[in-house]
Parts: C-alpha cells; structure tokens; sequence
C-alpha cells in the first residue's frame, strides 16, 4: 500500500508525502510507518495505540473508523492520513 502524509504531519516523515509499505491491513501499515518515522508514532497514536481521534484515515478515499483500521490492504491501495483540524 502507498500511505500518503499531508500537512502538518510532513514534518514527521521528512516531508515525504507517499510512502510504500508492506503490510496486510491498514493498522499494521501505520504501526510499520511509525517504526520507521519514529516521531509520527507520538503523534498519531495514544498510549492505548489506538489513533488518536484529531487524525482522519482513508483507505481508497473512503473515511475509515477506528473499528475498521484492521481492513486488509493490498499494493494497489492507498491510505491517507490527514490532520482533523477545527477551529473558528
């Protein structure tokens, strides 16, 4: 699968934007990311490892949940990790 970063996350990924990684589902692709950009793992997960809830993922364009970060991915897939911001 490709993980594509944007925004502020760049900065943890030494402004990398698409990243190939190998694994079989989206949660096992964002934790081989985080070992290999050790800064995004504070950033993206909490201390129970979940994702935390200001970030978005993406498989394929559709939003997933943090129930569904266990969907398989193939090479022809692509993640999206994107910054909930808010504000007013």
């Amino acid at each position: 699968m490709v993980i594509r970063v944007s925004g502020a996350l760049l900065r943890f990924t030494d402004y990398r934007r698409a990243i190939d990684v190998d694994a079989p589902t989206v949660e096992a692709g964002l934790v081989k990311l985080t070992g290999e950009y050790q800064p995004l793992r504070k950033v993206l997960f909490d201390r129970e490892g979940k994702v935390r809830a200001t970030h978005k993922v993406f498989l394929n364009g559709e939003q997933l949940d943090s129930d569904q970060l266990a969907s398989r991915a193939g090479d022809a897939d692509s993640v999206d990790l994107l910054l909930a911001i808010s504000g007013g």
